[in-house]
């Protein structure tokens, strides 16, 4: 018990900290920022209440039944986090009240029915909630993914690949509470605190610097046309001259900006961003990201290592391109199948 009490003080101080340091000392906070530091003092206060446990005679299963039906509510933090990053502005507090509503229905029920029956309802309630979280979630993730390596060359700070592991690991997460609060121990709380804590440094770790990316909808061909002309005869898949894109590249180097997205090459080329996007997907077969990073390679990496194998690995990809040694090195094998350094070795052989 005297363990179980220092992981819930330990719990309690690691959000603490971090939700003071989002939302007060942290500078230019993002509404995602915000969002996660909320997140952060909510769940202080979840682990705080536990504390209870630890005095004199309270560790005994109706005061552990009322712990799990208020900590069931620590699934909207997670639907909260994960609609922050797939779906900006998509969580309201409006929609937050209607998501209440079912907690609220068997918190009442509970306090006026203390019986297994409505906790094994509630369990079974979270059990299908957690499940359509990460079901919508994962199908969002996978179209925020598809949206970013259509739309940027850098997708550092808005990739959202990382929700993979977080996905995995909450989910584990939330079965294991679920069983720990019907056959609750002491030794099962301690796993949990050590759990929760190693899940939110990861959710920490990667999402820190983390951008949200509203996905636009993609515009029509018709928005290239001035009003009042007559509308032409477009084709049923519009796409680019032939060779238009690559003399651009091969005279602008454009895929050196770091920032580069489609949109910008759309304008570069004088024309609609959906011309651009058909040529990529219909003639390329390659996402925007894709061949912008090839070019970075094939064009400057992979000379500049011949030329100069002298050079850090951080200069080559600056020069390139990339905004990070770390996009540069996954570009690269994908590439070449090896790495910038494997690279520089055997080519030097």
């Amino acid at each position: 018990m005297n363990i179980s009490a220092f992981m819930i003080g330990a719990s309690t101080t690691f959000f603490t900290i971090f939700a003071l340091h989002i939302l007060l000392w942290r500078s230019r906070r993002s509404r995602f920022q915000n969002t996660l530091g909320c997140i952060m003092a909510v769940w202080a206060l979840w682990c705080l209440k536990d504390i209870i446990l630890t005095f004199p005679g309270m560790y005994r299963p109706q005061v552990l039944n009322w712990i799990m039906v208020v900590d069931g509510w620590s699934a909207l933090s997670y639907t909260a986090f994960i609609a922050e990053v797939v779906m900006p502005r998509w969580f309201t507090i409006r929609r937050f009240l209607v998501l209440c509503l079912p907690f609220a229905a068997f918190t009442i029920a509970y306090a006026l029915h203390p019986t297994q029956a409505v906790l094994y309802a509630y369990a079974i309630f979270l059990w299908f909630y957690a499940w359509v979280v990460v079901i919508v979630g994962w199908a969002k993730m996978r179209q925020c993914l598809a949206y970013v390596r259509k739309n940027y060359s850098n997708i550092d700070s808005i990739d959202v690949s990382w929700l993979r592991p977080v996905f995995l690991f909450a989910t584990i997460g939330q079965l294991a509470w679920l069983g720990i609060s019907f056959y609750a121990s002491v030794i099962a709380d301690i796993f949990y605190y050590l759990s929760i804590i190693a899940l939110w440094c990861m959710v920490l770790y990667y999402s820190w610097d983390f951008r949200p990316i509203i996905m636009e909808p993609e515009p029509t061909v018709l928005a290239d046309i001035p009003s009042g002309d007559a509308v032409p005869s477009l084709p049923a898949h519009p796409t680019l001259p032939k060779g238009m894109l690559e003399r651009l590249m091969d005279e602008e180097q454009l895929y050196l900006k770091r920032d580069l997205t489609l949109t910008d090459l759309a304008q570069a080329l004088g024309t609609n961003r959906t011309y651009v996007s058909n040529y990529f997907s219909q003639v390329l077969h390659q996402t925007f990201y894709d061949y912008i990073n090839q070019l970075r390679i094939e064009r400057i990496s992979i000379p500049m290592l011949r030329e100069h194998p002298e050079y850090k690995l951080e200069y080559v990809a600056t020069e390139s391109g990339f905004a990070s040694i770390s996009t540069f090195r996954r570009a690269f094998v994908r590439l070449t199948g090896q790495t910038p350094g494997q690279f520089s070795q055997n080519d030097a052989s």
